[in-house]
């Protein structure tokens, strides 16, 4: 028997097809923390994959990665009228709402486990796909799922609205991708305060503002739909597309030797603000001969790409490249953060950048998943033409 986990129907071992399923209730900070602290663990005893279902006592203001406190977010507001808990998360993906009527399932893989996928990108496919079948079959609506990692409903005004929030947390051994589904109505009164996207956000969609992108399961479905009902769904899309028993399990989150320490580090100013151009620049001041451009891009089904440059003697001086976008790995470093440090004294010139990025491109073992080597060059170019 572990002292981290017990299975609740008391047995010890797991039969081929079974695998864990915990259950938690907390604030959405406490899951990153609990999740992060079990993926990168090695925990002996458990099978190779896992289902976890979470709710959300507070609601939170998250920003994500590869996001900043400084784009995006009204973090000023957020903290005064103490309307959610701002938190950055080890997770992919851009800055997102996430309160009590929205429920979460996610799912974990160890990587050599013959179920899981070969990449975030084709994890995404294959999960949010399956919940999104599910969700329509279910409850009679017509659903997709669509890149990078969004689950939505067709309306009756004949516009595909997004239902979820959604992201990954790879791991060096593990791969994990979990959505939330948003049951109720947000309440956009409080967040069309929090979170002000840029218009390029919207570029490649059928609507041009956060509210109007978004919508939730009872106002389509024309009733409440409970946690407890959409519990039952995604239960079956996980059953149906892994062809596993879920059993319900106990895990003593605290007692993960790394929880300490990944708690210490995601609640850690250094870490909220690390993609701040407070810290990133901090080495580099803009000093005389130091001129800073910006640039943002959206990449059709993609994400939206933010570069930020400091340039010096018609060199990249310091570089922040920020947005929506996920990768693999993420924790210690992301390919985003090798590609700003490649970048990092590079003549101002299209081919020369065009091959640092290139080159985190093609290192074994990273993913950014649905971009390209030009996304980046491009936005990078247009930052520095602006800085001129």
């Amino acid at each position: 028997m572990s002292e981290i986990w017990k299975r609740k129907d008391g047995k010890t071992k797991w039969e081929e097809d079974e695998i864990p399923y915990p259950r938690m209730r907390t604030t959405y900070p406490e899951f990153i923390i609990r999740a992060a602290a079990f993926l990168f663990s090695n925990i002996e005893g458990l099978p190779g994959m896992g289902a976890i279902w979470s709710s959300w006592t507070k609601s939170c203001a998250l920003f994500t990665v590869h996001t900043s406190t400084d784009y995006d977010i009204d973090l000023e507001y957020c903290i005064k009228e103490d309307v959610a808990v701002p938190f950055r998360a080890p997770l992919g993906g851009g800055v997102a709402w996430v309160d009590s009527g929205c429920a979460h399932m996610s799912m974990a893989f160890r990587r050599d486990h013959p179920k899981c996928p070969p990449s975030l990108e084709e994890l995404f496919r294959e999960l949010f796909t399956a919940y999104a079948d599910t969700i329509g079959r279910e409850l009679g609506l017509k659903t997709r799922f669509k890149p990078i990692n969004d689950i939505e409903v067709y309306c009756e005004d004949g516009v595909w609205r997004k239902i979820s929030t959604a992201a990954g947390l790879p791991s060096p051994n593990q791969l994990s991708a979990g959505a939330g589904i948003q049951m109720k109505e947000v309440p956009w009164n409080i967040v069309d305060k929090v979170i002000i996207p840029p218009p390029e956000k919207f570029a490649d969609k059928e609507t041009k503002t956060l509210r109007d992108r978004s919508t939730c399961l009872s106002r389509e479905v024309g009733r409440e739909v409970t946690a407890q009902e959409l519990e039952e769904i995604l239960k079956k899309a996980v059953i149906e597309k892994y062809n596993v028993t879920l059993v319900p399990t106990e895990i003593y989150w605290e007692k993960i030797p790394l929880y300490p320490s990944i708690r210490a580090m995601l609640t850690s100013d250094e870490w909220f603000y690390n993609r701040s151009e407070k810290l990133k620049f901090r080495d580099t001041p803009i000093t005389s001969g130091v001129k800073k451009g910006e640039a943002r891009v959206k990449v059709r089904q993609g994400p939206l790409i933010r570069a930020v440059v400091l340039t010096k003697e018609n060199k990249i001086y310091n570089i922040l490249i920020t947005g929506s976008l996920h990768a693999d790995p993420i924790i210690p470093e992301s390919p985003i953060q090798v590609m700003e440090r490649e970048l990092k004294d590079t003549p101002i010139d299209r081919q020369a950048i065009r091959e640092k990025v290139k080159k985190v491109f093609e290192t074994k073992g990273y993913e950014i998943p649905n971009t390209k080597i030009d996304d980046f060059t491009n936005v990078i170019m247009k930052a520095c033409e602006v800085a001129k």
